[in-house]
Formats: C-alpha cells, structure tokens, sequence
C-alpha cells in the first residue's frame, strides 16, 4: 500500500504507471480519470486491491529469484528524475549496474498467461512495455529486463532493447499530458464512466434540442436495444428447450463425454443453468 507521502509525490509527475494510461492502453484508467488525480480533484484508492496486496507482497520474492538465477546484484535506487524533463518520473523495482540495465517486477493472473511470449524472449503486453521503456529513458538505462510470476507458479524473464524510436513517442505523449495538466486542459472523455466524473449532477432548468448527429445516435441505439431484446427472447427458448430435454439430468455432453452444460442446484436450492 503506497504512503501518503508516496500518493502526493505521484501529482508531482509522470510514473512509469501512467504510460499506459497516457497512451490509452489501460484497462483500468483513462487519460481523464488520471488527470483528475494529478489534478488532485479525484484522490487514488486508499485500500489495496487482493491483486496489489499480494503483488506487493511478492515483489521482493521475484526480484531475489531474478538476481539468484542471473547472478545478479539487484539495487533497489529511489525515484529518479528524467535528466531534461522534471516532470518524468521513474520508481523502478530494480536496477542492476553490472549491465546498466532495469528490472520490473511483475505478478500476472493465469488469464493473461497468453499475452506474454515465451521465456527469454521480447514478446511484453505492450502496457508493460511502454513502462520500462518509460524507465529506461529516465535512467538513460541500455535495456529493461521483466520478471514475471504468471498465475502464482510460472516463472518468465523477458528483456527490452533500449528503442528511442518509441521513447520519443513516449516522451511527447508525456509531454502533452503534463502540458493539459499544468494547463488546466482536461483530455477528452473516451467513457461513460469519464462523463459521469465531468458533469457529475444534472442542471433542471436546462435543455437540449436534438441535432443530426445525436438523432443518429439515439436510432441507432433504439435499434441496438430492439436487437438485444430479441436476442435476449431467443436465449430464452434455447435455455427452455435444453432444460426441457435434460429434465433431472445434471450434465450435459458431446458424444466424446466432453460437458457442455451443467444445471444443478446451488447453495440457495435454486437449480442453475451453466454453459461451458
């Protein structure tokens, strides 16, 4: 869990973190929302998700296997500053001299095992790189390498090559961002969750006048709307029609013995339809 300290010094700058976020790559953020924060008008989570806590917990761990695999001393430096932007902020989870090189420590859930590539090699989510490339730029550092811990037992290193190319459209993308933020020039909305923080209450005594545009929009979701009620009365029949035919059954399988469907009872009594 970050201090407060730590929670006013991410307002200061741009994080590693944010990257992602900046670059509209986060599932969890948008531009707007990290805005906000820096702006200090929507303060950041105060209590730990089980994903942070245990990610927390285990990063020590990881970085020690990372430096017993590669024989390897392992620093662990304070926030470093980008050398020509004050703004670029680095809190890396290591930093090994020997070969000038960055590490990140990562905790990933087995349902993102598919989205890293095979061990020793370049193959990073992009969110996770434009971090490290973020880190090696403030630390003017020749290479990042990541060590991973998928699904709470399947160990993977990956290494990054310093690529200038995409630090620089890093660094203007961070550039613009802090820009927006010093200049009180919020990003644009990209969610409905983004509109509800930007116009949080309602003003009764105004209202609109429909244009051409948002007719469009408003057919077209009628007509959205009109399809997924129609959808939805489909599914009914189908679940009717299958559970008819199960009746006391609890499995259904293919002719290899493979299940497809399951409805059986639930703590509450209540008998529960399940599609494989």
């Amino acid at each position: 869990m970050i201090t407060d300290e730590q929670r006013e010094a991410r307002k200061l700058g741009i994080g590693g973190s944010d990257m992602p976020i900046i670059l509209g790559l986060s599932n969890y953020k948008t531009p707007y929302h990290l805005y906000l924060e820096k702006k200090g008008l929507l303060d950041l989570p105060k209590v730990e998700t089980e994903q942070q806590f245990w990610g927390n917990r285990l990063e020590s761990v990881i970085r020690d296997e990372f430096a017993v695999r590669n024989n390897v001393i392992v620093d662990t430096p304070d926030t470093v500053i980008h050398p020509f932007h004050e703004f670029l902020r680095a809190n890396v989870d290591g930093y090994i001299r020997e070969w000038d090189s960055v590490l990140e420590v990562k905790c990933s859930s087995q349902f993102m095992a598919n989205e890293w590539g095979d061990d020793g090699t370049d193959a990073i989510p992009m969110s996770y790189l434009v971090q490290v490339a973020h880190y090696c730029a403030c630390l003017n550092a020749k290479e990042a390498h990541i060590a991973v811990l998928i699904g709470g037992h399947d160990y993977r290193q990956f290494k990054y090559t310093r690529d200038l190319e995409l630090e620089d459209v890093i660094i203007n993308a961070a550039k613009y961002f802090w820009y927006c933020v010093q200049n009180d020039t919020p990003p644009a909305a990209t969610t409905i969750q983004d509109l509800r923080l930007q116009f949080p209450k309602h003003d009764p005594e105004k209202t609109l006048t429909i244009n051409n545009s948002t007719e469009e929009q408003l057919t077209s979701l009628y007509d959205i709307r009109s399809k997924i009620k129609a959808l939805e009365k489909q599914e009914e029949e189908a679940r009717f029609n299958i559970m008819q035919y199960m009746e006391t059954s609890e499995c259904l399988t293919d002719i290899e013995g493979k299940p497809l469907v399951t409805w059986k009872s639930n703590k509450r009594g209540a008998r529960t339809l399940l599609i494989k």
